[in-house]
């Protein structure tokens, strides 16, 4: 299992009150129906669930969505980490489908290593789930990855298209997350250690890839986002690699998004209410209560404590991921959360699965983004490892 950089933020936190659906619901929801992040021709064999294991799904979606017993309100406090939570989610969903046999989860894989007159064991990497599927009897292994990337315009530092989308903190890239789907986590189900531990053969192995892709943006519309293909040819850009459906939001350096709301840039910016998410709230589309949200005072006063220079001492502070919400009764303006993401104004979801309404009094999110600190770009290849996460 793998996310984007674990840095805590630590924001001033407004308390949620109930909702229609649990946040558990909805990003369980959103972990099943969101578009794949990357494209059939990305070089991963991308994960799908068997056409008959979806009505089993939204048939039990639709009774913890009536009355939780498992997806209950305070099924996020258990864990400390977006990554932790997410793969929780998905493997709640695989126990819960009657076509499917979860056969492990989250389950390290030994390697015995002779050293001098001994033996010791070494881990060499583990399986996020391996499940059966009852009617065709064959043996999955899934590696679940959620990221969060940030795109970097072209520079002279820059390599392949697919490196410039960089985590928050940016060590990690899409090129390299991809790479090490590819070349390790997936191939690591045909090993015969695998075999002999598990006492089972696998016979495919699929990485399960959601998340966001936030872009620069060069318009007065939050979604006038720079794209690697505005800079580039679309084949150099190597944007055969992403879905071209995939969930999308902004970033701005904090002086640039105060100037944005500050003179007539922030085009549909009047009105609209603000939430800054915590991690635990980044999968799916936002909504709160307007008594839970922020006006943009508010707002700008969080963030001006928040990248000051006496609040982060030593070192940058973390960017910060921000929601605009509509306030009940308002209409969805051009450039909503579904439009952003979707060429030619297709819906969000897979086809047949709905988009949870929001109660009645409820704002809603319109649009979403990260506020980094000034200089969090400039800074971007010294701070990059050679690493891949």
């Amino acid at each position: 299992m793998s996310t984007s950089a674990s840095t805590p933020t630590t924001v001033p936190d407004i308390p949620a009150r109930p909702a229609a659906y649990t946040q558990a619901w909805r990003d369980l929801h959103w972990l099943i129906h969101s578009p794949d992040l990357l494209s059939a021709t990305a070089g991963l064999p991308l994960a799908a669930w068997p056409a008959t294991s979806l009505p089993d799904i939204a048939r039990w979606l639709t009774l913890e969505g009536e009355a939780p017993q498992v997806l209950a309100a305070d099924f996020h406090t258990s864990y400390r980490r977006l990554g932790l939570y997410a793969e929780a989610l998905l493997g709640t969903a695989l126990q819960h489908v009657d076509g499917i046999q979860l056969l492990a989860q989250h389950t390290p894989i030994h390697l015995i290593v002779s050293r001098g007159t001994g033996a010791v064991r070494q881990t060499v990497g583990e399986l996020d789930y391996v499940w059966r599927d009852r009617d065709s009897g064959q043996v999955w292994h899934w590696e679940l990855a959620v990221k969060c990337y940030l795109y970097l315009p072209q520079t002279e530092q820059a390599g392949v298209v697919a490196d410039r989308f960089v985590g928050l903190q940016q060590r990690d890239t899409l090129a390299r997350k991809t790479g090490k789907l590819r070349d390790q986590q997936l191939r690591l189900s045909a090993t015969p250690e695998v075999y002999r531990q598990l006492g089972m053969r696998i016979d495919d192995a699929a990485a399960y890839v959601k998340g966001w892709l936030f872009y620069p943006l060069h318009g007065n519309r939050w979604d006038d986002y720079l794209l690697p293909e505005t800079e580039l040819s679309a084949e150099a850009a190597g944007t055969a690699l992403l879905n071209p459906r995939h969930l999308r939001g902004w970033w701005l350096t904090h002086a640039d998004f105060v100037k944005r709301l500050q003179t007539t840039a922030g085009v549909g910016s009047p009105g609209l209410r603000w939430r800054i998410l915590s991690r635990m709230q980044w999968l799916s589309h936002h909504e709160a209560d307007i008594a839970d949200t922020l006006d943009t005072a508010a707002l700008l006063a969080q963030l001006q404590a928040w990248f000051s220079a006496d609040a982060a001492p030593t070192g940058q502070r973390p960017g910060l991921l921000i929601v605009a919400l509509a306030p009940p009764g308002t209409p969805a303006s051009k450039g909503t959360i579904g439009e952003q993401a979707m060429p030619d104004n297709e819906p969000t979801w897979q086809s047949g699965a709905t988009v949870p309404i929001a109660r009645k009094q409820a704002c809603t999110e319109i649009h979403r983004g990260f506020v980094v600190a000034n200089d969090w770009a400039r800074d971007a290849p010294a701070r990059r490892s050679p690493m891949a996460t």
